[in-house]
């Protein structure tokens, strides 16, 4: 029986080299149609332990996996969580270990624009949850309004759990052994990063063809003969496209933290590392969020003015006025401006 490894975060194909750089594990399409070319229709065994990553590229993993000819076995080790767990829908038989968890949600991205670029990104978002739910839906026999409310939830399931709700098949080692919480989520490498990565690399390998222009075969080294040949470049090159990369993300972390608006924390965390908005994004965002908590504390007064109506002696509980939550809004788009003026931003 053959075997393979779905490890790490799941990427692009383009992205893979980069990871692999890095020394990340990581795992793209083309990994895995390359070894099931290799495994050319021999039983397969597949062994998952990865937190998700990029859903077109699981949708891409999933579909190969699904239509190879052999039989096909899927080992849960440790986590198959989001795009990973889409993948582990696909095998013909799948089985869990009694320490691992499957974890399912909706899908996620982030956007910039006015209320129409933003609505044409929420009905993008709410379609693929739907075709997601398809893998879910083929192998439970779950309702498509069951899964989607459970993507809703962000829901994870332990092995027992799995089995009941027939995800897996079955567990492994079934020995009634303790069950484990599993790992934190993978996070993938910042797409800022793997830009520069890419600018640091062309500018490097550019540069040295001109001091050498005997080495210009160097344009079409792969990154296991750049390593070999020039270690030093290579090592350059590496760090430095990293540390830009690195120092790109910080600026934006920081400029979410220069908003310092206290209150909406939930929402300052997501930004920083779910969702990785941009500060003006988050602006907006905090906006929307005040203006909903102003219009159910407006409600809430009314509902408690009526209550004390016709009582002699009492007074209506006074809130904002709509003119201070505009200048508190007015505040916050004011500072923001500002500190993008200062830091030479655009409009």
């Amino acid at each position: 029986m053959a075997r393979i490894k779905i490890k790490g975060v799941i990427i692009p194909n383009d992205y893979k080299w980069i990871y692999d750089w890095f020394e990340v594990d990581s795992t793209c399409p083309k990994d895995i149609e390359d070894q099931l070319e290799k495994a050319n229709g021999e039983d397969l065994e597949i062994e998952i332990n990865s937190g998700g990553g990029d859903v077109y590229s699981g949708s891409e993993i999933y579909t190969i996996i699904k239509a190879y000819s052999g039989k096909t076995i899927g080992k849960i080790m440790g986590l198959a969580a989001s795009a990973a767990s889409v993948i582990a829908m696909a095998c013909g038989k799948l089985i869990i270990s009694p320490t691992a968890q499957i974890m399912i949600h909706n899908v996620s991205s982030y956007a910039s624009g006015d209320y129409r670029d933003l609505q044409h990104e929420a009905t993008v978002l709410k379609n693929y949850n739907t075709s997601i739910a398809n893998a879910y839906i083929l192998k439970t026999g779950m309702t498509k309004d069951e899964l989607l409310d459970l993507m809703d939830q962000e829901s994870w399931f332990n092995a027992q759990q799995a089995l009941e709700k027939k995800f897996v098949d079955e567990i492994m080692f079934d020995d009634n052994q303790k069950l484990v919480a599993s790992s934190s989520n993978s996070q993938m490498i910042p797409l800022n990063v793997i830009n520069k990565m890419r600018n640091e690399f062309k500018n490097k390998i550019n540069t040295e063809i001109i001091k050498n222009p005997k080495n210009k075969e160097n344009n079409v080294m792969n990154l296991e003969e750049l390593k070999e040949k020039h270690p030093d470049l290579y090592d350059q090159i590496k760090k430095e496209g990293y540390a830009e990369g690195v120092k790109v993300e910080n600026a934006r972390i920081k400029e979410i933290e220069d908003l310092g608006v206290p209150g909406f924390e939930d929402l300052v965390n997501k930004a920083k590392f779910d969702t990785k908005e941009n500060a003006e994004t988050l602006a907006v965002n905090i906006l929307k969020a005040q203006k909903k908590v102003g219009n159910d504390h407006l409600e809430a007064t009314k509902k408690d003015a009526e209550e004390l109506n016709g009582i002699e002696g009492s007074e209506a509980p006074e809130g904002n006025s709509k003119e201070t939550d505009e200048k508190e809004g007015a505040s916050l788009i004011a500072k923001f401006a500002n500190k993008k003026r200062e830091k030479g931003g655009t409009k």
